[in-house]
């Protein structure tokens, strides 16, 4: 029986990073699984796509994919309100982890959508305020910079609150979590994850 390589028929497939610099991104503990399950093909396929937020304190850190342009405050041009790109330009804007910190995330989510292409995504990965914090409000005692903590709840709400609703859809909402591992066991302990929120919303016009 010839083995075949699942990715060697995934146009994604050149994107991709490897398994020791995948773990250099925002994403590590659910890079794999994007892989697999195709969520990069459907959300991040696109030519252009951009980063938000990528480093995550790390100086080592690498952008989602090989192809995508990582956005920090030290980007030219950016003045960490508007990014530097035009109006329907952009195929996706990923952020992971990244909102929590912003005061001003109505601006920020309308600015994504501004250099959002119609039909093109916005994904936001965020820490599950029942997973990650183990608390309902701030301070949080792991990230004295977060903002707000989130629920899957508030995270949609943050969208329908920032962008006229007749310019989005929800195309996919999940809780990153694993059933192997005891989120409540001791609440001193940071989470092992994932232990986060992803949701994705689609431009329509």
């Amino acid at each position: 029986m010839i083995k075949t390589n699942p990715l060697a028929a995934d146009p994604m497939a050149s994107k991709y990073w490897d398994p020791v610099t995948a773990s250099l991104t925002e994403s590590k503990n659910t890079y794999a699984d994007k892989m697999a399950s195709g969520f990069f093909k459907t959300y991040l396929g696109g030519d252009v796509v951009l980063d938000i937020g990528f480093r995550g304190g790390r100086a080592d850190a690498v952008p989602i994919l090989r192809n995508a342009i990582g956005i920090e405050l030290d980007y030219p041009g950016y003045d960490g309100r508007r990014l530097p790109f035009d109006a329907n330009s952009v195929d996706t804007v990923y952020s992971s982890h990244c909102l929590e910190h912003i005061a001003d995330y109505a601006g920020a989510l309308m600015d994504w959508m501004r250099v959002l292409k119609i039909g093109g995504f916005i994904v936001v990965v965020v820490p599950h305020m029942y997973l990650y914090e183990r608390k309902t409000h701030p301070p949080s005692q792991w990230n004295r910079d977060h903002k707000r903590f989130y629920s899957p709840a508030r995270l949609l709400r943050e969208f329908e609150e920032s962008l006229p609703l007749s310019t989005f859809r929800v195309c996919h909402l999940r809780e990153n979590w694993n059933p192997n591992f005891n989120y409540q066991s001791d609440l001193t302990k940071h989470a092992s994850g994932p232990y986060e929120i992803e949701a994705v919303v689609k431009k329509i016009e």
